[in-house]
């Protein structure tokens, strides 16, 4: 599993620069001075205990030997194992034990004991180790013995383990999501696009260029929502229409949530864009010429907007807007009005619902 092997490799380097750190301190004069007082089982026991490792030996002969760390890590008694490859071996999962081989077998096959395998302990209690191994030559240039280190990567395994799953996760997410998922910076710039690559044309929406794709009639109101969201950290929701490749347009509903660091700031936005064209042509137009001055002003109390800020967002002068709410029914004006008064609803979140039988009404999208 290749993402397996990066989390041994990263283990493995992790050990090692810790290991030559205590080399490096240990050089020169450093080394002189610290003879007198600190041996190399001090040493040994030191980085064993710290880095939670065990280090075995075996000869030509597959006779063992191990560290006090090595007997640990197997939860083994010093004092009551002897050490050998078999031991070893009744310690390994059945699951990763390799074929039986002679211990003699370790000085032409290291894969015996290297490499990454799971390990339980006479309670019970199964860990993960990462075993590296070197073969030592004797002054003829013949493999004398063979050295092995080896490291407790079971909280590393348990974090890899959690990662998998959520990417596992995130990956299907993206396969059962209707639109096009992105993730973007609070300054409007889409940076990545988790499932673009089964979308020819989503390249046209990386940086800013979706703005770019925005019709000329939403798009002020939607760079005016998505500042209102980066600054406060509210979920961004808004309908528009987007340019396609062939020139024409197509409406969208585009929703995202803040993504927070630890400390609640905002690290990026995950957003979603879905089509909804069909959904947007399949609405009566009389739909949004049968607005009631109840429905504007409950969707002006969901706001909290003033009659006066209606009028700013929509052009549509103060003393009209009252006029307008003055009826409980569908008041009598221009069609493009209505619709202007529709859309600013909707893209700050607000829906009116027309049912078949019954009052008309207003709701929270």
């Amino acid at each position: 599993m290749a993402g397996s092997q990066i989390a041994s490799d990263e283990t493995w380097y992790c050990f090692c620069l810790q290991l030559r750190v205590e080399v490096n301190f240990l050089r020169g004069t450093d080394l002189l001075q610290l003879e007198a007082y600190l041996g190399l089982p001090e040493v040994l026991r030191l980085i064993e205990e710290k880095l939670g490792a065990g280090v075995w030996r075996c000869d030509a002969g597959g006779q063992m030997q191990w560290s006090r760390g090595f007997f640990w890590l197997l939860g083994l008694d010093p004092h009551a194992v002897t050490p050998s490859y078999a031991e070893i071996q009744r310690r390994v999962h059945p699951d990763d034990r390799r074929p039986n081989s002679d211990p003699g077998e370790l000085m032409t096959d290291r894969s015996l004991l290297d490499g990454e395998f799971r390990i339980v302990r006479p309670n019970g209690a199964l860990r993960w180790i990462h075993c590296h191994t070197e073969v030592l030559l004797d002054s003829a240039g013949e493999p004398e013995c063979i050295l092995g280190i080896a490291v407790d990567i079971t909280a590393q395994r348990r974090l890899h383990q959690t990662l998998r799953i959520d990417a596992e996760r995130y990956s299907a997410l993206t396969q059962v999501a209707g639109g096009l998922l992105w993730i973007g910076s609070s300054d409007g710039r889409i940076t990545a696009l988790p499932n673009g690559e089964k979308r020819p044309e989503s390249h046209r929406f990386f940086g800013k260029g979706w703005v770019e794709l925005l019709h000329a009639e939403e798009r002020e109101a939607a760079l005016r929502s998505w500042t209102t969201s980066a600054e406060t950290g509210r979920p961004y929701s808004v309908e528009h229409r987007l340019r396609q490749p062939d020139n024409t347009y197509r409406w969208h509903r585009c929703s995202a949530v803040p993504v927070t660091n630890g400390d609640g700031s905002i690290r990026e936005w995950m957003g979603v864009s879905i089509d909804v064209h069909q959904e947007k042509l399949s609405v009566p137009h009389a739909a949004t010429s049968r607005l009631t001055g109840a429905q504007l002003r409950a969707a002006r109390g969901i706001l909290n907007w003033s009659v006066k800020q209606l009028a700013a967002r929509t052009g549509i002068s103060s003393a009209i807007i009252r006029r307008l709410e003055e009826y409980n029914d569908a008041p009598q004006m221009p069609d493009g009005a209505m619709e202007i008064l529709h859309r600013v609803f909707s893209d700050a979140g607000v829906e009116f619902l027309f049912p078949a039988g019954g009052k008309p009404g207003v709701r929270p999208r």
